[in-house]
């Protein structure tokens, strides 16, 4: 069973939104020996549950290990991806544009191939991050456990109205949630 909350969101008024309604799950946490549990259980108790435990204690480090060397991971259901994880490389403080380009080299009048990567290096260099990204196949892989899904409950997230005082925009409202009887909740901090 997959829980999910209804939220509704009031608006705000500085952004220009409208009320909407979204719905976001509600999930408890699987830790490593439940999931090795499930994977014994899985292949039948071929794989161990103590051997389960320790590859997947041990994934996450490995893992960086070989993107540290430049490799993607990719963890696949038979031959189909489900997810890639991956290093993520951006130029850092974003990308750069004609604009950005002028302030960090003020003789910059076009962007070409002869000078990205010197403006890449005075943008301060690239950053990275781990990224992971899941496949359809894994969505796929979800639907025929054919789970369901139940409502355990509403949140109201109050409207956010502009505030300005001296010329300054600044936003107040609150950010407190209600029960699905309407009930008030505690504020989120």
């Amino acid at each position: 069973m997959i829980e999910y909350k209804g939220q509704l969101n009031l608006g705000n008024q500085a952004l220009g939104t409208e009320p909407t309604i979204t719905a976001n799950e509600s999930l408890r946490t699987c830790d490593t020996k439940a999931l090795a549990r499930e994977i014994a259980h899985a292949s039948h108790d071929l794989i161990p549950e103590q051997v389960a435990a320790m590859v997947l204690e041990n994934f996450c480090k490995a893992a960086a290990e070989k993107m540290a060397e430049g490799f993607a991971i990719q963890l696949n259901n038979g031959q189909d991806v489900a997810i890639r994880i991956y290093p993520d490389i951006h130029v850092k403080g974003g990308n750069i544009n004609l604009a950005r380009a002028k302030e960090l080299d003020p003789t910059v009048t076009e962007l070409t191939a002869e000078n990205a990567g010197d403006l890449i290096d005075k943008a301060g260099g690239v950053t990275c991050r781990v990224r992971a990204t899941c496949m359809q196949k894994f969505t796929d892989l979800l639907d025929k456990e054919e789970y369901q899904v139940k409502r355990i409950g509403i949140e109201t997230k109050a409207f956010v109205e502009r505030v300005n005082s001296d010329g300054d925009d600044t936003q107040q409202g609150g950010g407190g949630k209600s029960d699905s009887q309407g009930g008030d909740l505690e504020p989120e901090g």
